[in-house]
């Protein structure tokens, strides 16, 4: 066992089980990955913002984000590093 990371904590979601929570449901999620992220960060863990962070921060859905590379849809959790 290593050190834990970001994927050890994240609770991944996705847009078909998104479309059935209710408004407070969604804000759980938000305010749980976030707590998570930042208590991995105040445990002194150098690791880039994860994409679902950014998105959270600007008050969208976790799953927009399109990867120029392939220029689709999906749930991009992971910030690559660099």
């Amino acid at each position: 066992m290593g050190p834990i990371t970001f994927r050890d904590v994240v609770i991944e979601i996705f847009l078909h089980e998104w479309e059935f929570l209710n408004s407070l449901q969604k804000k759980l999620y938000r305010d749980v990955m976030m707590e998570n992220y930042s208590n991995l960060v105040s445990l002194g863990h150098s690791i880039s913002k994860p994409d679902i962070i950014v998105l959270l921060e600007e008050g969208r859905n976790p799953w927009m984000v399109v990867r120029k590379e392939a220029r689709s849809w999906h749930t991009d959790l992971y910030r690559s590093p660099g």
